[in-house]
């Protein structure tokens, strides 16, 4: 997995680039290198703004939240990803079922 963290004024620490990497990692365990996850942190007077992109087989999943304290907003982002992922893989798998088979024809010999 490709994992990026940018910051605009504010110093990324190692805890920081912990949490997140814990938390994308429970959230895409089996990820293949394929897979970008892009994160950008941001602050703006009082305000701290987690912004999250991630790519992987086609599909790009995007999330944004601003709050008061930083790991709130990082930790509600990545909620709002997990919930972006849920809801794309329900849609994948109903037009699975939705297709269907093709059913063979029945010959009365």
């Amino acid at each position: 997995m490709k994992f990026q963290v940018i910051g605009k004024n504010i110093k990324l620490t190692d805890a920081i680039k912990g949490h997140l990497d814990n938390k994308i990692n429970k959230i895409f365990p089996n990820a293949d290198e394929s897979t970008g996850v892009r994160i950008s942190l941001c602050v703006e007077k009082h305000r701290h703004i987690a912004d999250v992109t991630i790519k992987t087989n086609g599909v790009t999943l995007h999330a944004c939240d601003e709050t008061e304290d930083l790991y709130t907003s990082m930790d509600r982002v990545l909620k709002k990803i997990e919930k972006h992922l849920k809801k794309h893989k329900a849609r994948a798998q109903d037009l699975k079922i939705k297709s269907g088979f093709e059913i063979k024809k029945m010959s009365a010999d």
